[in-house]
């Protein structure tokens, strides 16, 4: 039952992953395209509004990674036959986890529109 939970969890998350990265890339490309034409003068609101949305995706994306790896770190742990490597790679998952999940949620308050 936890392992299904588990690996819903994995699967949820790894999808707003990609979403949100793709996301992302859209707001990236779009901010420097119009960034590219303007490089001498401030920036401007359209710009401005562009690296908004692509930081505020951004911090999204690294919530959605670290729960991912999160998940996966405690998946590692509930295996029956617990050897080194494993607990190493449980415990490096977590601490990336915990750490992507910690900025993704600091960047989404600075950056959110809301």
């Amino acid at each position: 039952m936890l392992g299904t939970l588990l690996m819903l969890t994995a699967v949820i998350s790894a999808s707003f992953s990609i979403y949100y990265s793709f996301k992302t890339r859209a707001y990236r490309k779009q901010y420097y395209e119009v960034a590219r034409q303007n490089s001498k003068n401030k920036p401007r609101p359209k710009e401005q509004e562009a690296y908004q949305w692509m930081k505020f995706y951004n911090a999204k994306t690294n919530i959605a990674m670290g729960t991912l790896l999160i998940a996966m770190a405690i998946i590692q742990f509930t295996f029956p036959d617990l050897s080194g490597v494993r607990i190493g790679v449980g415990i490096a998952f977590l601490a990336l986890g915990l750490f992507n999940f910690i900025m993704g949620l600091r960047h989404y308050r600075l950056y959110s529109p809301f």
